[in-house]
């Protein structure tokens, strides 16, 4: 796993967050002047803007960044509900002990602690910041519903359709039917639900979109250019490799198997757009997509755990080499005319020695 690239999206999600703070602060204090304004009440609103912006600006980057750095990863996984108690629960104290809610020295209710937390200025402020990291929360689990291309989702980028260059990766995990039946229908959906999971960080911090879902295949997206840049679709992959390399223990020892997936890779041009109106769904529409599906479909014939087209190699090559063997123009099932395909050796392929030829 690249841990820069990690820490740039984490980076980059307390950035927006902490922006997002400061956005509702500047309102929360524009609606506050205007109350007292209509109250009789004498108000400053550069002051009251000024005050609110600076505090969510620290709350943004403290609380923000404590969130998607420590607490995201060990709270994603529970329900949103539970989730939100949570982190409500640790915010009741640290309001309280850090004291960024305490009232002004000439304010009556005077300073003692139990006084502040019982009083109805704390309640306010607490359900006020608690509201808003729920709202936080539930943004960034919209965002990861719908993978990392979530916000152009919702913003309605794909209202009309759209034509796009795209890689598309295509994951399948080997050997699926007969550990199926061998586990049971209960204990291989807990295996597969435990892969999807071990596997979403690679595809995330790749920032590659995860299309679909079906059964024990995943369907991988990446914008060309992004796709592309520091060969993250092929970097995605090995760090899925390896990540399933270190935890094939675990496996083993709960479910009496090792894991592993094979892929494939192609790019092309695709229509973009959202079907449905009461489940809204993002499609992808072109040849590509069949193809990519045939390519995977293809590794088991050569005994490989990834294929790619030649076309798409051609495109990484000046990125950074690869280790890569040609298999040959192999006739796809479905497809008039054979394609060029190659694979990367498993021996010669980590991410590390990749993330340095690239560099070269």
């Amino acid at each position: 796993m690249d841990q820069l690239s990690r820490l740039r999206l984490r980076a980059n999600r307390t950035l927006r967050i902490t922006l997002a703070w400061v956005c509702v602060s500047v309102l929360g204090a524009l609606f506050e002047h205007v109350a007292l304004v209509e109250q009789g009440v004498p108000s400053n609103l550069r002051q009251h803007v000024d005050e609110r912006s600076l505090v969510a600006l620290l709350g943004g980057l403290l609380g923000g960044g404590t969130y998607i750095f420590l607490l995201r990863p060990r709270l994603r996984g529970l329900p949103y509900l539970s989730a939100l108690s949570i982190m409500a629960a640790l915010m009741a104290p640290v309001l309280v002990l850090t004291g960024a809610w305490l009232p002004a020295q000439n304010d009556p209710m005077g300073g003692d602690v139990l006084e502040r937390l019982f009083s109805l200025r704390w309640l306010t402020h607490y359900i006020f910041w608690t509201a808003l990291m729920g709202g936080t929360m539930l943004m960034v689990r919209l965002n990861d519903q719908y993978g990392n291309g979530g916000m152009a989702h919702l913003a309605g980028r794909y209202h009309q359709p759209r034509q796009e260059l795209r890689i598309f990766m295509f994951l399948d995990m080997r050997s699926s039917t007969s550990i199926a039946e061998e586990l049971g229908h209960v204990r291989y959906f807990q295996l597969l639900n435990e892969l999807f999971t071990d596997i979403t960080d690679p595809i995330v911090y790749s920032r590659g979109e995860i299309y679909q879902y079906v059964g024990d295949e995943i369907s991988v997206s990446w914008p060309l250019r992004r796709g592309l840049a520091r060969q993250r679709c092929i970097t995605c992959f090995l760090d899925i490799r390896a990540k399933l390399k270190r935890r094939r223990a675990h496996y083993q020892e709960r479910y009496g198997i090792v894991p592993a997936f094979k892929a494939g890779f192609h790019y092309g041009e695709v229509t973009t757009g959202e079907v449905g109106l009461v489940k809204k769904e993002r499609i992808f529409s072109g040849d590509v997509v069949n193809t990519a599906a045939r390519i995977q479909d293809t590794c088991n014939a050569y005994g490989v755990d990834n294929l790619m087209s030649k076309d798409l190699l051609d495109l990484l090559l000046p990125k950074g080499k690869l280790p890569v063997r040609e298999i040959g123009s192999i006739a796809l099932k479905g497809k008039r005319s054979a394609i060029s395909l190659w694979t990367i050796e498993p021996e010669a392929a980590n991410a590390e020695a990749l993330k340095e030829k690239a560099a070269q």
